[in-house]
């Protein structure tokens, strides 16, 4: 098994075509995430490589219609199945500065990335209509992908810094190369009902390939279902540590042509660009109330915090009855003044009096060290099986006038959750590694703009797909206080009698 060369070099793609924002963009990394991009491209031509190492399965389609990937032979826990192919690769600046981007991911899909993206390389004489707006239109899946420091390409990009986020696309349009479906399997969050199978691990030593990877023995003809959850560490360890041990070959020679990429070309890489993006620092953020009984944090810089029982059981319970009767699809307000359903959100939402809920508004302004005129109004929100919430910021680029609110931005998120959750729902940081089950009463409180209103993209997060049924109580602390008369909360209607 060998890869053909074929003239790689800075370039060798004839146009890799980048979208850009105002913000600095490191040259080395920029450099890398060209040259890695170029690389793939090529391990993608199937007149220059056949992965048959990473080729155990195929699509099929039943009678009824439907496509899935089923394995062609028996694999053991461990073993590739097939690679995720690479349409387009990317980088993503966390601490952006003076960044002329819309931050605020309102309509954002996971397949629309024109809010987030710093860097996109991709192939404009292969595909010139890449980056269009129809070519967005679901039809591109973003994968994240996590490099360690065995990862040729993690100094060139990551460094000491943790600033940024290296990740691939796939156009799902585009038809399938044999031993690169990856991108055509289902997700254990599909209608099918069926347990996941593999999951996406990034080949050891060769990032930004990734493979699809068994989780557990498969047999042949079995559909291969993707988990939507990161496995255990001792699994992923065990996936990797096969694959190093049989797949030793066919891995070190991938690496070479990884390493060859991430080679810098000192000369270019500016010194000048590279210590502003180190010395920039969010912050500072709003003070709550640290001696808040329960208090604990579950990451730090950025800050996230967690309450256990904030509300108790008959408080959760009686705000759902209380809500229950009166949701309604999560709506947004396009830019045109159409109000409609939000297509990055398919749960239901309703809105809650806080003369309904005085004992929870209290707790809130205590934990918050506020004022009561400084929360937005309070929303219980519901997902039913298959609802998601996608990948969003809940603060802005700079001061808006919005939510009742003017010139102002969110300075703390504060949500609690309202049932216990056994399967799916998760709340997912993606930028830090951090998922968090739904706990009965446990409140969890992160910050989306510092007090210089400015947002931190670092607590960009989503709400997983729900398999049991979700529920939680939400609001935001705003920067000022709520003075749109329309938005008072004399004008929110009655609910019930039900005094929380």
């Amino acid at each position: 098994m060998a890869v053909a060369k074929r003239g790689f070099s800075k370039g060798a793609i004839n146009s890799p075509t980048q979208a850009t924002t105002k913000s600095v963009i490191d040259d080395l990394s920029k450099q890398t995430v060209r040259n890695l991009f170029s690389v793939c491209s090529h391990i993608q031509d199937p007149l220059l490589y056949q992965p048959k190492w990473a080729d155990a399965c195929t699509e099929t389609t039943s009678d009824d219609g439907r496509v899935a990937v089923v394995a062609t032979k028996d694999v053991k826990k461990g073993q590739p199945l097939t690679l995720f192919p690479i349409h387009a690769l990317g980088l993503r600046w966390l601490n952006r500065k003076n960044s002329g981007t819309k931050s605020k991911r309102d309509n954002n899909k996971s397949t629309n990335q024109s809010d987030d993206v710093e860097f996109v390389a991709y192939d404009a004489d292969r595909d010139p209509n890449f980056m269009s707006t129809q070519a967005e239109a679901g039809l591109r899946i973003r994968l994240n992908i996590p490099l360690d420091k065995d990862q040729p390409a993690y100094q060139p990009i990551l460094g000491a810094r943790g600033d940024r986020v290296l990740f691939s696309m796939l156009d799902t349009s585009k038809q399938a190369i044999s031993g690169w479906i990856g991108g055509k399997i289902h997700s254990s969050q599909s209608s099918t009902g069926m347990k996941s199978n593999c999951f996406t691990l990034p080949l050891p030593g060769c990032a930004p390939l990734c493979g699809i990877v068994a989780t557990r023995d498969i047999k042949s003809g079995e559909e291969l279902i993707k988990t939507i959850f990161s496995p255990s560490s001792e699994d992923i360890s065990y996936c990797k540590d096969v694959l190093r041990t049989e797949f030793e070959q066919e891995l070190s020679e991938l690496k070479q042509y990884i390493e060859m990429a991430c080679k810098p070309m000192p000369t270019e890489v500016s010194q000048t660009h590279t210590d502003e993006v180190e010395s920039f620092d969010i912050g500072p953020f709003h003070a709550i109330n640290e001696q808040y009984p329960g208090l604990r944090k579950l990451h730090t810089n950025p800050d996230i915090y967690a309450v256990d029982g904030f509300l108790s059981e008959d408080e959760c319970d009686r705000l759902i009855k209380k809500a229950s009767l009166h949701l309604r699809p999560c709506l947004v307000k396009k830019s045109s003044g159409v109000v409609e359903p939000d297509p990055s959100r398919t749960n239901s939402d309703a809105n809650i009096p806080q003369n309904e809920i005085p004992s929870i508004v209290e707790k809130l302004t205590n934990l918050l060290s506020s004022d009561a005129d400084h929360l937005e109004i309070m929303q219980v929100l519901n997902y039913k099986g298959g609802q998601k919430f996608d990948c969003h910021s809940d603060g802005f680029h700079s001061p808006v006038s919005a939510c009742g609110f003017e010139n102002a931005n969110r300075v703390a998120t504060v949500f609690t959750y309202l049932n216990d959750v056994e399967c799916g729902g998760e709340t997912a940081f993606p930028e830090l590694c951090l998922k968090i089950k739904p706990k009965k009463g446990m409140a969890v409180l992160h910050f989306p703009s510092d007090l210089e209103l400015r947002e931190d993209e670092r607590t960009i997060h989503e709400g997983s797909t729900a398999i049991d049924e979700k529920w939680l109580l939400a609001t935001w602390l705003w920067s000022e206080t709520r003075s749109d008369k329309n938005y008072f909360e004399e004008s929110l209607p009655s609910l019930s009698s039900d005094i929380i």
